[in-house]
């Protein structure tokens, strides 16, 4: 059986440390960011942390054992569409489909709040998250480049 369900205080606190760190690397690799600037985007996205309007902070469970996570913005006026911001299947869980069963439980989720688009972006870097995204119907709506020159 799979379920979401709302993190406890103690698991938004990992969850976010470690996201910081994963996003960290990731802006670094991509050539867009430093610690800095993710700090700061975490401080704008989130200024009432978990308790932030319009975020959903939810656990992906398979037969009552946490296998990962994801983190959704419910549409707003500005942005007319939900947003997935992240989702993690742990380690020791991925490679058998919890990464979907997540999305498709989220999907579920968001049509039971009357959602009716999803939007998200990938790295490019991360081909293995493209391609469980293009699976479940996502099309490419817009697509940054960039060259290292030195």
């Amino acid at each position: 059986m799979f379920e979401l369900r709302p993190m406890t205080p103690d698991e938004f606190d990992t969850r976010i440390a470690a996201l910081k760190i994963e996003y960290t690397e990731d802006e670094i690799k991509a050539g867009r960011g430093t610690a800095e600037t993710v700090e700061q985007d975490f401080a704008r996205l989130l200024p009432d942390g978990r308790h932030t309007a319009g975020q959903l902070f939810l656990n992906g469970v398979a037969d009552g054992v946490v296998v990962g996570f994801i983190w959704l913005a419910l549409p707003t006026a500005a942005r007319p569409q939900a947003w997935v911001y992240d989702i993690v299947v742990d380690p020791e869980h991925r490679r058998h489909g919890h990464g979907r069963a997540i999305m498709l439980a989220a999907e579920e989720e968001l049509r039971a709040r009357g959602v009716e688009r999803l939007g998200l972006n990938v790295f490019g870097h991360n081909p293995n998250a493209r391609n469980l995204y293009e699976s479940l119907g996502f099309q490419i709506t817009s697509l940054q480049m960039s060259k290292t020159l030195m």
